[in-house]
């Protein structure tokens, strides 16, 4: 998969994703934000992250940095929750809403950045742009400030977007959105205005998302007693994931990701929400678990009491005929949580020239890559004529710090790679083991 680290949102590969993105503080059980769920589609998947973009990168795989503004009145300073790699996340309680809410959320991601809409997600304008991302049932959604008329000029003019270039065409309006169609066999349908931008395959879905956010159509939570009772339990806290019904998550994972033995527990249940919420002030990370299934009974609840919530001693469970409910908090004696104002420095110097290790260099000995700026969509096309057979390959632009990173090289022959007009060089870093160095670069005019 890619990692579209410090400047850009997205970690991707063949279709794949987790993401690199923020959110704001949310607390569990509170008025849940489920607008934009429509009732009616059964079963029904979402997953829900609240974000502002932030220039660390935490290290989560999928990464999720979450940049939270500080709760202290005027104090606006942002942290950034500095977690373990996810795979080092044994207590599913809190991997599952990082996991499979990652990975799920990052499909929404995707879509945005597929169609050239990317710079809705731009760290330059924290409080602009796309600042709340949803997935619901294939829709992804994106609701924030949106400059209309540079949004606009992308989807006519054919902007580079992570799969290429995709030109679409204005078909309708609907109140103050505008809908536009793919001139491609992709058949996307985008619909934008000022607060969001919403994509999907049909113009229906498109239309009842928006319908639903403006409350000219029933919204899930209102209307089926099931899907309320989790969101009035659960919330949606900073990121959550959740379905009703029975759904197959299998679809989210790619290549040689899967999922944990007891977050495939959850899977197998029929009514879930799963949420994360952070509060940088007390160092703590709160996660919440919902559950409603017919088939809840002893057995299950004694393994999901015994395994969910295992990295604290912190929990609170609850049972009631056919519903499970679970808090979990966690500190940093418990979980390793760690929040640091953002800034910090980016590390040691990549080695370059003479000095790549023996083994990176040898990775992408048989490789060329061709550097080609397009400065009319901001990017660098960077081609692979070749397979590097290294554990990750970065592309970076220096001094922005924009880059996107793979653990897949073998499934990529170009990456665009977004710029700033002051970088003056991008290069291409190779990673074996625990070595990394420059096998690539060019400067910029």
């Amino acid at each position: 998969m890619v990692e579209f680290t410090r400047r850009r949102l997205l970690e991707l590969g063949v279709g794949a994703a987790g993401l690199s993105l923020a959110g704001c503080l949310g607390e569990p059980g509170s008025d849940a934000n489920t607008e934009w769920f429509p009732a009616g589609e059964t079963p029904f998947l979402m997953a829900y992250l609240d974000l502002t973009v932030t220039t660390q990168n935490t290290g989560v795989d999928p990464v999720i940095p979450l940049v939270l503004p500080s709760n202290g009145g005027s104090d606006s300073t942002e942290y950034v929750p500095e977690l373990p790699l996810t795979e080092e996340i044994e207590d599913p309680l809190v991997r599952t809403p990082l996991a499979v809410g990652g990975q799920v959320i990052a499909a929404g991601a995707i879509a945005i950045a597929a169609i050239g809409l990317d710079n809705l997600v731009d760290p330059d304008r924290p409080t602009q742009g796309v600042t709340e991302l949803y997935m619901t049932n294939g829709t992804a959604i994106g609701v924030g400030d949106i400059d209309v008329d540079v949004a606009d000029e992308s989807l006519r003019a054919e902007s580079e977007g992570i799969s290429g270039g995709i030109k679409f065409t204005p078909i309708d309006d609907t109140g103050e959105y505008t809908l536009y169609e793919a001139d491609t066999e992709n058949d996307s349908i985008v619909a934008l205005s000022s607060d969001a931008v919403v994509i999907a395959d049909t113009e229906s879905a498109v239309r009842t998302a928006i319908e639903t956010q403006r409350g000219d159509h029933d919204r899930l939570a209102e209307t089926d007693e099931t899907a309320g009772w989790l969101f009035e339990t659960a919330g949606t806290g900073n990121l959550s994931v959740g379905w009703v019904g029975s759904v197959d998550l299998a679809d989210y994972f790619w290549g040689d990701q899967s999922m944990s033995q007891s977050t495939a527990v959850l899977a197998e249940q029929n009514n879930v929400l799963s949420t994360l919420s952070f509060a940088p002030e007390d160092g703590e990370l709160t996660a919440t678990l919902a559950l409603q299934d017919s088939s809840l009974d002893d057995s299950l609840t004694d393994r999901i009491e015994s395994q969910f919530g295992s990295a604290t001693g912190d929990t609170s469970l609850s049972v009631d005929g056919d519903r499970l409910s679970l808090d979990g908090t966690y500190t940093d004696e418990v979980l390793d949580i760690g929040f640091a104002e953002p800034g910090a420095p980016e590390g040691t110097t990549v080695p370059s020239g003479e000095d790549v290790p023996e083994k990176v260099t040898e990775a992408a000995e048989d490789v060329s890559f061709t550097f080609e700026p397009r400065p009319e969509d901001g990017v660098v096309h960077v081609v692979f004529d070749g397979t590097v057979e290294a554990d990750s390959v970065t592309i970076r632009a220096r001094p922005s710090g924009s880059e996107i990173s793979t653990s897949t090289p073998e499934n990529f022959n170009f990456i665009n790679l977004q710029v700033t007009s002051d970088d003056e060089e991008v290069v291409v870093i190779a990673t074996v083991d625990d070595a990394s160095g420059i096998v690539a670069r060019t400067d910029l005019d």
